[in-house]
Parts: structure tokens; C-alpha cells; sequence
């Protein structure tokens, strides 16, 4: 399992789930891709705007990446 094709497969998850909502693909991607380098979950990486909506966000977004991520390691999407 590779970090670059967790977060490939959780965004374009979360894009399936939530068309109108880019930012929070991006967002998802980052902790998920941090959730594999670092197994205690690790904050994500991002800058500027995306990191202040990443903060008010992230109980909503690992809630999401939580109820989907046997799905997201398995590789399984729609």
C-alpha cells in the first residue's frame, strides 16, 4: 500500500461521494495519505485557505475517511 495510491483512491472516493465539494477531496486526500506514513494520523500538509478549511473540517473529514477506509486500503471504488 502505497501513500500515492491511498490518497489517489480517497479522493477520487470522496469526489464520487461529494461532486460539488473539490476542496474537500483535496483535503481528504492529504490525511489520508498522511493516515498511511503515519500510523497515529498525522496532520496533513496543506497551505494557506485549504489548511484553515482543513481545521474546521477535519472531525467531518476523518469521520468520512473513518466509515470508508477499508474500502479506501482495498483499493475498492465505485
Amino acid at each position: 500500500m502505497s501513500t500515492e495510491s491511498i490518497r489517489g483512491t480517497a479522493e477520487a472516493m470522496y469526489r464520487a461521494a461529494h461532486p460539488e465539494d473539490r476542496t474537500g477531496a483535496a483535503i481528504v486526500a492529504c490525511r489520508a495519505a498522511a493516515r498511511v506514513a503515519n500510523p497515529d494520523h498525522a496532520v496533513s500538509f496543506t497551505i494557506g485557505k485549504v489548511a484553515d478549511e482543513e481545521r474546521s473540517r477535519a472531525s467531518e473529514i476523518d469521520e468520512w475517511l473513518d466509515k470508508e477506509w477499508s474500502r479506501i486500503v482495498s483499493g475498492a471504488h465505485p
